[in-house]
């Protein structure tokens, strides 16, 4: 007990640490993170997650990115996208669809995997996140419209990465005779119910808070209770729909015209928290990864297939989705280039993989390691290239 305490702490403290370090030298938080997480882990042997949590490490990891959703949720407001509504509605529908159909086929067709663990694998890397987008933002402080593109991408899109999987999982079980064509319909029943729930208890949670039915010292403490239980219900109930709820919880939050000094009060403990539980559970997954699961990242499809994830499928998805939006160019550049997969792809895809596995889906044995190959590269390749190809551009913030 004491020793799983003290390595809480140490965890916490080397976490803080790295993002410390990265602002002092410069470097991309999540870069240095990860990197710190490898050593620890796979690298010298010293941090074993799996054995010091036990099974309390994925219920963990939920819960901490549960809070970092709604934090993130609770920021996007829909008076900050007043004039550029068109561009947002297209990143957070047009390019996650066509995401999701490019990435199975370059899946199916590059690794070789069959059509239903192709489609699940590219409805997990429709995802980027507010766990890589967030520190990078802060890093490379553009300007507000690529900014706001990116942030209510990468957070609106969160969940719906999962649900296309999961949908995906589900048709395979029917199309293989596995399971009955009415749980397609539970399917999106629970959906509906997740989203619906999520956005009611924002709604109600923001309604309390307005006519002070709560005392503004206990206000951030129950809406952390009430995310951790909306999610965890949420769950229970259907898989993965968890992050749809939180989502929606922020959303209403955010958008529903109570006082600035409750959101600023939420927002505030939110951050903070939020801030640490990044750091900590990227270092967690990180060191959770396995010297096999590492050289099999070197795969010869494995990287072929991370290739064409960055340098086609995200620069023609974007390119599509933003036609006629009236975007200048230099901003569908940056758009077309930033994608770095994050702490969702990497928790979410081990369910995925057992789940299909246990469903006679040989092939799904390798759904981690993609998924370890391309969150790797993308969040070394984009974290050091979003600062300088924005000023390269003129879309920091002190440049026009």
């Amino acid at each position: 007990m004491e020793l799983t305490l003290v390595v809480i702490g140490i965890i916490l403290f080397i976490g803080m640490f790295s993002q410390w370090y990265s602002w002092r030298r410069g470097l991309p938080a999540i870069v240095v993170m990860t990197i710190t997480g490898v050593l620890l882990g796979p690298g010298l042997n010293l941090l074993r997650p799996e054995e010091i949590f036990g099974p309390v490490l994925e219920p963990l990891i939920s819960m901490a990115v549960a809070i970092i959703l709604f934090e993130g949720s609770l920021s996007l407001e829909r008076r900050e996208i007043f004039h550029f509504q068109k561009p947002v509605r297209r990143m957070v529908t047009i390019v996650p669809l066509l995401s999701w159909v490019f990435s199975a086929a370059a899946t199916h067709y590059i690794i070789g995997l069959t059509w239903v663990t192709a489609f699940v694998i590219g409805g997990l890397f429709v995802v980027t996140g507010p766990t890589v987008i967030g520190p990078l933002l802060r890093q490379s402080k553009l300007q507000e419209r690529p900014a706001a593109l990116l942030r209510w991408e990468g957070i609106m899109v969160d969940p719906i990465g999962p649900l296309f999987a999961l949908l995906a999982f589900q048709i395979g079980l029917v199309v293989a005779g596995v399971t009955e064509s009415a749980y397609l319909f539970l399917f999106f029943l629970a959906a509906a119910i997740a989203l619906i729930s999520g956005y009611f208890v924002g709604f109600l949670m923001g309604y309390v808070f307005q006519k002070e039915l709560i005392p503004q010292y206990m206000q951030t403490s129950l809406m952390f209770a009430v995310v951790v239980l909306s999610f965890s219900i949420s769950d229970m109930l259907m898989p993965e729909s968890g992050l749809l709820t939180v989502t929606a919880m922020g959303l209403a939050l955010a958008n529903m015209g109570i006082d600035d000094h409750i959101l600023k009060n939420i927002r505030h403990f939110k951050e903070n928290i939020s801030v640490l539980l990044v750091s900590s559970v990227f270092i967690i997954l990180a060191a959770s990864i396995t010297r096999e699961e590492l050289i099999g990242m070197l795969d010869i499809r494995l990287v072929g297939f991370v290739l064409v994830m960055i340098f086609v499928i995200r620069p023609l998805t974007v390119s599509l989705a933003l036609t006629n939006t009236g975007l200048p160019v230099r901003e569908k550049a940056l758009i077309a280039w930033i994608a770095p997969r994050g702490i969702v792809a990497m928790t979410v895809s081990s369910y995925f993989q057992s789940a299909l596995l246990q469903a006679g889906f040989s092939d799904a044995v390798l759904i981690v390691p993609i998924t370890l190959a391309l969150i790797f590269t993308t969040v070394s390749i984009h974290g050091f290239t979003m600062t300088p190809l924005a000023k390269r551009l003129r879309l920091t913030q002190n440049e026009t």
